[in-house]
């Protein structure tokens, strides 16, 4: 959508900041998740170890199986996976892709197009997540995130579900069978 091509400078800056703090030096993967996204993190570890990735090597996960341009060539924004050593040469590398690619792909065009200029390899788990606005999604257990959940009675209703708790869920709208209480 057109947020999406406003916001690769907002991400950027997000990285910088992951950069900085340097915590991702303690783990062997990082994974940027949308808001508007659920994340299984213990079935994201079971689709990475499935993949059987090598060790000690630059690589990000493509992450669909849906049409090229819906899919944006198998790797959409909402659940992005990179190695320890792929988030290390980006990092040397991304202003030099700020120049190159420019700032108008997405966020997620921008990631693919950088990682893939700068020589990161990938791996396809085309079931880590599908695309779907209905929470109800949130009871296929092949898959490790859920996304597009705007509203907050939805990525409830998808929490829910993945804890056990059956749902009415009818044409993507959800029933929680209580109130949600915001603050």
């Amino acid at each position: 959508g057109e947020a999406t091509l406003t916001n690769t400078d907002v991400f950027i800056n997000v990285w910088e900041q992951v950069q900085k703090s340097g915590r991702y030096l303690d783990f062997e993967w990082t994974v940027k998740v949308d808001a508007d996204a659920v994340l299984v993190p213990s079935r994201l570890k079971q689709h990475i170890a499935g993949l059987r990735p090598p060790a000690n090597r630059a690589i990000y996960l493509k992450n669909n199986a849906m049409d090229a341009g819906l899919g944006n060539n198998g790797f959409l924004g909402a659940v992005e996976v990179f190695s320890k050593i792929a988030v290390q040469i980006y990092f040397d590398n991304y202003h030099d892709c700020k120049t190159t690619l420019g700032l108008n792909a997405g966020e997620d065009g921008f990631f693919k197009g950088c990682m893939d200029a700068i020589g990161v390899g990938f791996m396809t788990d085309p079931a880590l997540f599908k695309p779907d606005i209905s929470a109800g999604a949130c009871i296929a257990k092949e898959h490790a995130a859920f996304h597009p959940l705007k509203q907050p009675v939805d990525w409830q209703c998808c929490l829910d579900i993945l804890n056990g708790h059956h749902h009415n869920v009818v044409y993507g709208h959800c029933d929680l069978g209580y109130k949600l209480h915001l603050k």
